[in-house]
């Protein structure tokens, strides 16, 4: 039965991250549009990475791995370049693997 328990706990906990990250998609969504300042910006996106990393911590990846995974994306997009526009991929890249340093 404690098993049952902790599963049914972990699936919470699953589904309050997911509903808490789609809330702070939309409360950026909803600055852009109220054309709000930064810092209610920077809160949003600091809330989604944030949800971002909590999530994926509790579907079994630990924050590492999660950062390698970023590192190989941003290195297919700086070979791709599929994006339009001026992106710091390669900036990107190279503060998260500096962070693994410290």
């Amino acid at each position: 039965m404690k098993n049952n328990f902790e599963i049914a706990k972990n699936i919470m906990s699953i589904e309050n991250l997911k509903i808490n990250l789609l809330g702070k998609v939309y409360s950026l969504f909803k600055a852009f549009n109220e054309d709000e300042a930064g810092e209610v910006l920077i809160d949003n996106l600091c809330d989604i990475l944030i949800s971002a990393y909590l999530l994926g911590e509790k579907l079994g990846y630990d924050f590492e791995e999660m950062d390698e995974q970023v590192i190989k994306k941003l290195k297919l997009q700086i070979i791709d370049k599929n994006f339009d526009g001026d992106y710091n991929f390669s900036g990107l890249e190279r503060y998260i693997k500096g962070r693994k340093r410290e």
